[in-house]
């Protein structure tokens, strides 16, 4: 910040976001002078009208806080004073900036023509990795605590916190980066630019050495890799503590003991200590066990470079957790560094060729030169170059986040070629051969399996698959290609057009001008683009027709739909339409891989941006080659026996529209690749079905797999409550709209007394959304936050409120059984609204059902009864995470307790656990009491 410069932290309340209609209920300034706060001005605003209920509840504004408070016109002359000659500074200045003025305007005075500075803009910049923005949210990461968010004193005092630490940090910045910073800026909101650009003063006034971890490569900063590789450290000449006290006497006082755990520790230790071939081993670690901590500690002790040990998880999200977290705690411990390496698909990293040229090329009125400079700071920070480290703010279906990810080949030309040593995915690549362990995810694993050569890891014998329960279903999937109507659309999308400068189309068309290219080459690609366009969109409408689908524009309800469809049984007129798709993307590829080699043979002959273009060009060329293949795999009439289906949302059913097929063959193949390894450790808290481990080995298709099951030392009798109503509503007798009633009137009986966060799991989407829709109706819950999947926002943005919350109901389905993290007292109570059968008519279930019937197996007995069971054991194992937690699972369906495979569900359960059947009335009476006890 400038020097003796005052800036003036200003929050303001209203009786709502309408800078017209509107009024002001409290104002808040902070004045600031070198990092200093000189004074704080604070007072409610009688905004003569009343304040909305929503508005008391945010800000805990009364009405009668405001009726005896100065009207705005009294306290005008003062405010204005005081804010005249300072830099205006708001969280989110476009709303109090223009707000006031137009108070100001209102009661006579000129607006203010001060210069404004917005933290939100700031914030998104300095802070590129934060998962969110919001002023609680984002000063609480820094370590603040906000006491009454949304009251503006508090939050203009959080906001001078931040504006502070932000000038810290630029300050901390390499002087080429500030200066890109400042170039860049003009695109920011009011005057934002204005503190990069005082802050490019100071540090030419005062320059600084570059930090010994950084190197400038073409002028932008960023991480010395040869300063953050462990490559040497072969050597730990460290010794496995085998006893409980000597695993004690490794940690500090951070370390939790769980003898479980330690367990676990000693099991996976002497599983990969064997030098010879081992049968696979399944661990079941129950919930709250520390099962991460409880492998990756032994394997720490085993593996090497020369001998690496693979761990594969579930999502990209859980992998980054592991080494973020888990292997960053082992690392404070261990003599040496662990080596590690994390790899995941290269469309996840920075290409440092692509964003040099973007940076060079953007257009400062646009918002990718924000984008850049959120990377710019970015780089100075990361080590790994994955773009999935930032956080919010990226607005992430932009196409400048497509245009700087690695591409989808490698051409070897000097404008990468310079930037080999420092490309990320390279260095990715490079740590895997010196990496003792080796992190990576499931779906890129098997994808790796599919390659016919240059697999990544070939030197693995080793390896071990957490969160295995969901592996089978995995390797469906990578079984199984998919084309949806957007593979193309979105493709040809990014071609462009001839009138958008610096476009594909546009710089093609400008190359043949000059005859460095043939012009009919480049109108042969359009009329094809063009022709399958057209092609595509009938063919879409004619299934979409042929399966009667409706078009649902304004129904509240989005449902997902799956139809069975046999596609190697089409019609004369389908298959030529078909071949002819497939022809045109082919003569597309054809021509267009002519043309990439000739601009290639002649790079000096062209301009930076041309040459961006042409390889943006070959990357879209792979793109639609590769959909190509798998349209032509999805319809192909020589394969028998495989499955395929049509799937959609009901609203957009066009857009949405997906033809899927899964290959048997390929589904064995994968499965089969298991085999290639010595050892092979799964591990899950949800493996074992009916005390047995006999589902899972069918599922992977294997012999031999010997189990562990390691119980819990939670006291569920005490910690624990499942209640089940002694009268419901029988849910095979009744009419789907009594049911959704009865499911209404149950959930807000249960809810409406209960002072704790509410997770209400349902089988489907569509009696969720209704559901909601009604409980939004019910007067006794108006005090509540009322959360639905696919309704009040993304999966992460949920669970963040639901967190936030300690009074939320949060509706889920599917992913909300299993996988989320709720601990303590941000979930205690669960209820299911139906036990978690899947459909029988869904395509993927008919597909596993037709296979069991081949071998004359029962189908329910076999694959449904076990799904459901594993999930409800997954269900109920979202309450109890620590010895501390308190919970109760509260089941709306009478099966749990009087069908004939109710003791499998029942014996799923922990042992102590106890299984009540009240009436409703008395279960709701009973929650409080026994949470509170």
């Amino acid at each position: 910040m400038r020097e003796n410069q005052v800036y003036a932290i200003v929050d303001i309340e209203s009786t709502g976001g309408n800078i017209e209609n509107d009024r002001m209920i409290q104002f808040a300034c902070v004045l600031l002078e070198n990092g200093e706060i000189l004074e704080s001005f604070d007072t409610y605003v009688n905004p003569l009208k009343s304040v909305p209920k929503r508005i008391q509840e945010l800000t805990g504004i009364s009405p009668k806080d405001v009726k005896e408070a100065p009207y705005f016109e009294d306290i005008a002359p003062v405010l204005y004073s005081m804010l005249e000659e300072t830099i205006f500074v708001a969280h989110n200045v476009g709303f109090d900036f223009q707000f006031l003025n137009e108070e100001f305007k209102r009661v006579g005075f000129p607006k203010l023509t001060i210069p404004a500075i917005d933290t939100v803009e700031l914030a998104q910049v300095i802070f590129p990795t934060s998962n969110s923005y919001a002023l609680q949210e984002i000063v609480e990461w820094l370590n603040y605590d906000l006491d009454r968010p949304h009251n503006a004193l508090f939050d203009a005092e959080a906001t001078a916190f931040l504006l502070n630490r932000m000038d810290e940090k630029l300050q901390t910045l390499p002087l080429t980066t500030v200066e890109k910073l400042a170039e860049l800026s003009s695109y920011c909101i009011a005057e934002t630019h204005l503190f990069f650009e005082h802050a490019l003063e100071i540090m030419k006034n005062a320059p600084k050495d570059l930090s010994e971890d950084l190197v400038i490569a073409e002028g932008i900063a960023l991480k010395d890799p040869s300063k953050n590789s462990n490559y040497l450290n072969e050597s730990r000449n460290t010794f496995y503590p085998e006893t409980s006290s000597g695993k004690t006497d490794f940690f500090d006082d951070s370390y939790l003991k769980r003898t479980t755990q330690e367990e676990m520790m000693d099991i996976v230790y002497q599983y990969f200590s064997k030098p010879e071939k081992m049968d696979g081993l399944a661990i079941e670690a129950s919930s709250g066990l520390g099962k991460s901590l409880g492998y990756l500690f032994p394997v720490s002790f085993i593996a090497s470079s020369k001998s690496p040990i693979l761990i594969s998880t579930k999502t990209t999200i859980l992998q980054r957790q592991m080494v973020e977290e888990t292997l960053a705690y082992l690392d404070r411990f261990l003599p040496l560094p662990l080596k590690v390496a994390s790899v995941k698909g290269k469309y996840h990293y920075l290409s440092l060729a692509n964003f040099e040229y973007k940076m060079k090329h953007v257009d400062l009125e646009d918002i990718e030169s924000l984008f850049c400079m959120r990377i710019l700071v970015w780089l100075t920070e990361t080590v790994t170059g994955d773009l999935d480290e930032l956080g919010a703010g990226g607005n992430n279906s932009h196409d400048f986040w497509t245009d700087i990810r690695i591409g989808q080949t490698d051409i070897p030309i000097q404008s990468i070629e310079k930037w080999t040593d420092l490309d990320f995915y390279h260095r990715a690549q490079e740590a895997l051969k010196h990496a003792a362990i080796i992190v990576t995810n499931h779906a890129f694993l098997v994808q790796d399996w599919k390659k016919k050569e240059n697999s990544l890891f070939t030197n693995v014998k080793k390896i071990l698959i957490d969160e295995a329960h969901f592996f089978p279903d995995v390797v469906q999937a990578a079984a199984t290609e998919t084309i949806s109507y957007n593979s193309f659309i979105s493709i040809f999308k990014r071609f462009g057009t001839i009138e958008k400068e610096n476009s594909i189309i546009a710089t093609l068309y400008a190359l043949s001008k000059r005859k460095a290219i043939k012009e009919y080459q480049v109108q042969s690609i359009e009329t094809n683009k063009v022709l399958f366009e057209s092609e595509w969109e009938a063919f879409i409408d004619y299934w979409l027709d042929q399966l009667n689908i409706p078009i649902e524009k304004n129904s509240r309800v989005i449902k997902w739909q799956e139809n069975s469809v046999e596609f190697s049984q089409l019609s004369l007129p389908l298959k030529k339409t078909v071949k002819e798709l497939t022809r045109l993307v082919y003569e597309i590829a054809y021509v267009g891989n002519h043309i990439v080699q000739k601009c290639l043979e002649a790079t000096e002959q062209l301009s930076s941006s041309e040459l961006f273009n042409i390889l943006m060009f070959n990357d879209f060329l792979e793109e639609i080659t590769d959909n190509a293949r798998a349209f032509k795999t999805v319809f192909d009439q020589s394969c028998h026996g495989d499955h395929s289906w049509v799937s959609y949302y009901s609203k957009n059913s066009s857009v949405t529209f997906r033809f899927n097929r899964t290959s048997l063959f390929m589904k064995d193949k994968l499965l089969h690749s298991l085999e290639r390894y010595s050892h092979v450790l799964y591990t899950s808290s949800t493996l074992s079905y009916n005390q047995s481990i006999d589902f899972f080995k069918r599922q992977l298709e294997l012999d031999k797999l010997d189990f562990v099951e390691l119980i819990s030392s939670y006291q569920y009798e005490k910690q624990t409550k499942v209640y089940v109503p002694d009268k419901q509503l029988a849910v095979k007798e009744s009419t789907n709209d009594d049911y959704l009633v009865y499911l209404t009137d149950s959930i807000e009986l249960l809810a409406k007394e209960v002072d704790d966060n509410v997770l209400i799991l349902f089988r489907s989407i569509e009696s969720l959304q209704k559901v909601y829709h009604n409980l939004q109706n019910r007067k006794s819950l108006a005090d509540k936050l009322i959360l639905a999947q696919n309704i009040s926002g993304t999966k992460s943005k949920l669970i963040k409120q639901f967190k936030k919350n300690s009074n939320a109901l949060l509706l889920g389905a599917d992913t909300f059984w299993e996988g989320i993290d709720l601990p303590g007292e941000s979930l205690k109570i669960v209820i299911v609204t139906r036990l978690p059968f899947d459909s029988p008519e869904l395509p993927t279930v008919k597909m596993r059902h037709k296979e069991l019937l081949t071998h004359n197996q029962n189908p329910f007995i076999q694959d449904t009864l076990p799904r459901a069971v594993l999930r409800m054991k997954q269900g109920f194992g979202r309450l109890i995470r620590s010895e501390k937690d308190k919970g109760i699972l509260i089941i709306l369906d009478s099966r749990y307790v009087d069908s004939s495979y109710a003791s499998v569900f029942q014996q799923s359960l922990p042992s102590g656990v106890k299984i009540e059947q009240l009436p409703l009335e008395v279960i709701s009476e009973s929650i409080n009491e026994f949470l509170k006890d």
